[in-house]
């Protein structure tokens, strides 16, 4: 009888045990998707438009003791795609802090899929709610720009829409390019460094190769267009009528394309330039322009490039008061210069470009290889001179700037920074932060990594999409001599949401020490 009671008891305390578990199972499923659900409506809904205004305070010994210093407003990473009430929000929480002059550092369209010809309708709706948020924002100075990843796209037909409508705006565009501006009687030094942020298989970096006695700039294989321009400070007079020459050199000539730019204007943002090219399909050398335009009967030179034999070119440049005229010439490296030009064309459209830096220009599954690249005006003055002898081995040509890795244009900019100035650099990935400290920026601002847009409590944001260590991914960090403030970003991307970390504003203030 006893054992029998027993035998009912755990019975019943058993199946009791079985019902308790399954009910915690439930219990705790129940209680997951309830916190999950919390967590996404508080995300949505609180976080995401809970715009944070986080100020700071830097000295310097650069003001003097009586200045009134700077007030600067941070922003970044907008990816705006209308001009909504939160966009009204955040204008008005920064003309709330009265600041000398706006700075933001990329990232202005919601992707960069919209800079490409097929979409052009969708982009010129977006960059016009783009227009309407930054004439909301008000600063006694102006706003100054630099470009981020969504704000690119590799050759394309329209990549010039973007910074001409800004700047038709009266926003400064900083495109790899740096200006002093004076504000209370202080002088300061701003640049913008550019951020197209492709990966390297589509846009190659151009870097010196070769051996002991000869060396080059070397190009590697791309799926998309490569570019490396060289660096020149905007002086339209000086880079005009000129002679320009090298050679040439390709591994293969199957589905590679190489050629030479000219009349450039990269270093002041833009797209567009001429070309003396071939197009990677076994044919000749010939013409072409991008954002103008190239007329002729002669605009085919018939020249043809052999692989891993070097082909010398000489491309003539001539700027008249109407029109605008190119020549070239090719032949094998080693046999004498032609006498007559191979190939000539004429730019008489409103859009032609009146005079520029050059560059070179390779795609395609080959190397591709540049040397002796020599410019000289008609006024006698050597522009270029350029045999890469001297040039440290595996690095990137000094002066030169490769499409996809503005940080080369870090040095180019500050060697014209004037070191008394306090500098201020605009760069929308904190990585550049790390070239700029060698060259003594007081202070980088970026973007970009929105500051891991998802946070988790004790284990912080959930991706990193930077190469610095985690701890650059948002805040202020001080590089040995160099501060960065890395801005968690106004908008999102993909998911458009954010979890514990809220959109920021930042206002600097820059005082004397």
């Amino acid at each position: 009888m006893i054992f029998c009671i027993i035998d009912k008891v755990s019975v019943t305390l058993y199946l009791f045990g079985v019902a308790l578990k399954k009910n915690i199972f439930a219990l705790a499923f129940i209680g997951s998707v309830l916190l999950a659900v919390a967590l996404l409506l508080h995300a949505r809904f609180r976080d995401t438009y809970n715009v944070q205004i986080s100020e700071i305070t830097l000295n310097t010994t650069k003001l003097p003791p009586t200045s009134p210093g700077l007030t600067v407003v941070h922003l970044s990473d907008l990816h705006i795609e209308t001009f909504g009430t939160f966009e009204a929000q955040v204008a008005d929480k920064v003309n709330t802090l009265n600041p000398d002059i706006i700075v933001i550092t990329g990232d202005f369209f919601k992707h960069s899929e919209y800079h490409e010809l097929s979409l052009l309708d969708k982009m010129r709706a977006e960059m016009a709610q783009i227009i309407l948020f930054l004439k909301s924002l008000r600063a006694r100075h102006g706003i100054y720009v630099s470009r981020g990843n969504a704000d690119f796209s590799n050759d394309s037909e329209i990549s010039n829409y973007f910074p001409e409508e800004l700047e038709k705006n009266g926003i400064h565009v900083l495109a790899n390019q740096g200006r002093i501006i004076s504000i209370n009687n202080d002088s300061y030094y701003v640049a913008g460094i550019d951020f197209a942020g492709f990966e390297k298989a589509d846009v190659a970096d151009f870097q010196i190769r070769g051996s002991e006695t000869n060396q080059y700039i070397q190009s590697f294989p791309s799926r998309k267009n490569s570019y490396a321009h060289f660096f020149a400070i905007d002086n339209t007079a000086q880079w005009q009528n000129y002679t320009y020459s090298g050679r040439l050199r390709v591994n293969e000539t199957e589905q590679n394309a190489i050629g030479v730019t000219f009349y450039s204007q990269f270093h002041r943002g833009y797209d567009s330039y001429y070309r003396l090219r071939q197009a990677g399909t076994g044919g000749a050398f010939y013409f072409s322009a991008h954002d103008a335009a190239v007329t002729g009967d002669s605009l085919d030179s018939g020249i043809t490039i052999t692989a891993k034999k070097w082909l010398r070119f000489k491309i003539q440049c001539v700027t008249h008061p109407a029109r605008t005229e190119m020549r070239a010439k090719l032949w094998n490296d080693g046999e004498p210069e032609p006498l007559g030009w191979s190939a000539a064309a004429i730019d008489t459209s409103t859009g032609r470009i009146v005079g520029g830096a050059v560059g070179l220009w390779s795609g395609g599954s080959s190397k591709h290889q540049f040397d002796d690249l020599l410019v000289v005006n008609d006024n006698g003055d050597t522009l270029v001179n350029e045999n890469f002898e001297q040039a440290p081995m595996q690095q990137s040509p000094p002066d030169w700037v490769a499409y996809n890795y503005g940080y080369q244009a870090i040095p180019v900019l500050m060697k014209n920074a004037a070191p008394e100035l306090f500098s201020i650099m605009l760069a929308h990935t904190p990585d550049f932060a790390f070239y700029a400290q060698p060259c003594k920026v007081d202070l980088v601002l970026s973007g970009h990594t929105h500051g891991g847009q998802i946070r988790l409590p004790f284990i912080g944001p959930l991706y990193s999409n930077i190469k610095s260590p985690r701890k650059y991914i948002q805040g202020l960090h001080n590089l040995d001599g160099t501060t960065l403030y890395v801005n968690r970003g106004i908008g999102a991307a993909w998911p458009t949401l954010r979890l514990f970390c809220p959109p920021e504003i930042t206002c600097i203030r820059i005082l004397p020490e």
